[in-house]
């Protein structure tokens, strides 16, 4: 009996280790499959965000600086302090030029004149498709009669000062469609004629916008 109860011991032992054993497999089993889901999980999530950061990098390319030169003409009115003209720039093509200009001081130059500090603050490039650049413009305005002397700036248009010079500085503060956001900053110059009020412009700087524009 005691041999017995000894074999059965064994024997339970062996069915509590095959038990064991079982669950022990089963515990792998389950264990593995967690894994493998866990890892699937992981990899599906990554290339999703793989895709995510593709998509966001391809919408919002990085800017970069490019040259930027604009030639234009048209007309002003120095009263109502306005100006509108047509021309061409890089990256543009055939634009409008128009915006406000205001005179912010007067200094003294040679022989008793004066040229006067002007400002655009808003000025738009417009491009033929409604694009747009938005400028800031500061610069210089100094005026001369007939001959080429310089005159002060309060003298009769036309009379006595025919003509003027502006040379400043422009910047970039935006725009729409391809120039959303678009920054830059560089040279511009004017010739006026006062007996006609006509004017041309020329830019010359640079501009940073999205690169796949």
């Amino acid at each position: 009996m005691l041999h017995s109860n000894e074999n059965l011991a064994i024997i339970d032992n062996r069915g509590i280790a095959l038990l064991d054993l079982g669950l022990t497999f089963f515990a792998m089993n389950k264990t593995i499959q967690l894994s493998a889901i866990f890892t699937a999980t992981i990899l599906v999530a990554g290339l999703i965000a793989v895709g995510f950061s593709n998509d966001v990098l391809a919408a919002k390319p990085n800017p970069q600086v490019k040259p930027f030169d604009c030639s234009s003409s048209g007309t002003f009115d120095g009263e109502a302090g306005t100006f509108s003209q047509t021309g061409n720039c890089s990256h543009m093509g055939k634009t409008t030029f128009s915006g406000t200009f205001v005179p912010t001081g007067v200094f003294p130059v040679v022989d008793g004149a004066f040229c006067a500090n002007i400002a655009s603050t808003g000025s738009v490039l417009t491009a033929a498709n409604g694009d747009t650049v938005i400028l800031n413009v500061a610069g210089t305005q100094c005026f001369f009669d007939a001959n080429g002397d310089a005159v002060d700036v309060g003298a009769a248009f036309c009379g006595v000062a025919v003509t003027s010079t502006v040379d400043g500085t422009y910047n970039i503060t935006g725009g729409d469609g391809r120039f959303t956001d678009a920054t830059g900053s560089g040279d511009i110059s004017s010739n006026a004629n006062h007996c006609t009020d006509t004017f041309d412009s020329t830019i010359s700087g640079t501009i940073e916008y999205a690169a796949s524009n």
